[in-house]
């Protein structure tokens, strides 16, 4: 089951807050505490989402249970009036456990899904890679343009403690390249290829003597495996301006040759 986030919510308003981040994350306008006016009068929800698709508004409506017990059928019937009153397209009961098997029955023949937060991740899960797929690519791929075909401005260098400082940072951050390619829109595009399992599998790289920090390694969620790689590609891209000839005046006042 893939992840967006590792987190595990500590209580219902980091719930509401991580369930909010996601759906914005997926383009849509997603906010907490959003008040309704229904006919039955004003009703504050958890979490309230729209979302244009092709000219036409989709609105669905999250409640957030942080409980430690199961959640019971009547939440999910009080639940289905708001849906029903609110015009909304599809509700989510989002729980920390699980839920009564009579809460169950009482969402059967209804737009309404009963999930935990792991189970909204993986129905959300699809969406939020593909809209990462562009982050990835309006973030990295000047870094990544340095992996492909030849090393920029390596020619122009003029002797060997300059390309020896050029390996140097390039051999460092190899890891962020080899990593990011599976993430590339193209590459989805093109390849069609299954995404890599987070934690994500550095076993080749440490058969040639690469060094991987720690933190990406342990990363078990996409979004903080992504965020590292990208945090790591910038780092990578200053450092590798600054040892090439052709775009050193990115880097004013950094002096790579000397450290």
């Amino acid at each position: 089951m893939p992840l967006i986030t590792s987190k595990n919510p500590d209580s219902w308003q980091e719930l509401e807050l991580l369930v909010e981040l996601i759906l914005n994350e997926c383009g849509m306008r997603a906010k907490r505490k959003a008040e309704l006016h229904l006919t039955s009068g004003p009703v504050v929800v958890d979490v309230l989402a729209d979302e244009n698709v092709h000219g036409i508004n989709h609105r669905i409506i999250c409640e957030c249970k942080n409980w430690r017990t199961n959640i019971p059928k009547n939440v999910v019937r009080a639940f289905r009036t708001l849906i029903h009153d609110a015009g909304a397209h599809r509700g989510y009961v989002i729980s920390r456990e699980d839920f009564q098997a009579e809460a169950f029955e009482a969402a059967q023949t209804t737009n309404i899904d009963l999930v935990t937060f792991s189970q909204f991740q993986t129905i959300y899960f699809d969406k939020w890679i593909r809209r990462s797929w562009w982050t990835i690519e309006n973030e990295a791929s000047n870094f990544n343009a340095y992996y492909e075909l030849r090393r920029p401005g390596y020619h122009l260098l003029t002797d060997d403690y300059q390309r020896a400082a050029y390996d140097a940072i390039w051999n460092k951050y190899l890891f962020v390249s080899l990593a990011l390619v599976p993430f590339f829109s193209y590459f989805q595009m093109i390849e069609k290829g299954p995404l890599p399992s987070i934690p994500y599998d550095f076993s080749e790289l440490d058969r040639h003597g690469s060094i991987v920090p720690g933190d990406i390694r342990a990363a078990t969620g996409y979004r903080e495996f992504l965020e590292l790689l990208i945090h790591y590609a910038k780092a990578g891209l200053r450092q590798l301006r600054a040892v090439n000839p052709t775009t050193r005046w990115y880097t004013a006042g950094t002096n790579a040759w000397n450290g």
